[in-house]
């Protein structure tokens, strides 16, 4: 997987697969690109506008990119950050519907 920016940042687009092969990394990418988010968002005022995570380019998606997800959600709420998850594909709403994850990940 791997991770590119706008700038200023308000969109973290993701790419390739969020399989269990690749959490470290996938992790790695995500905490580095929502630490410029909030520098971003501090330095440009004190209301954050949401930040929007385009799964668009995400090609496979298992479990353990499903967890990925989750733990992004948690660490945004935890910095009192709204997160909206953009064109998921059809496989990981299917993982997410199954586990009963919809209402804690927000699709758009």
């Amino acid at each position: 997987m791997t991770t590119s920016t706008n700038a200023p940042v308000s969109c973290i687009e993701l790419h390739g697969e969020l399989v269990r092969a690749q959490v470290a990394s996938q992790l790695a990418a995500w905490q580095s690109a929502f630490r410029v988010f909030l520098t971003q968002s501090l330095a440009l005022s004190s209301s954050q506008s949401p930040l929007v995570i385009s799964l668009s380019g995400v090609e496979r998606v298992d479990t353990a990119g499903l967890a990925v997800l989750l733990h992004i959600a948690r660490e945004a709420s935890r910095n009192k950050t709204e997160i909206l998850f953009k064109d998921p594909p059809a496989q990981l709403l299917a993982l997410a519907q199954l586990s009963s994850l919809t209402k804690l990940l927000r699709f758009v």
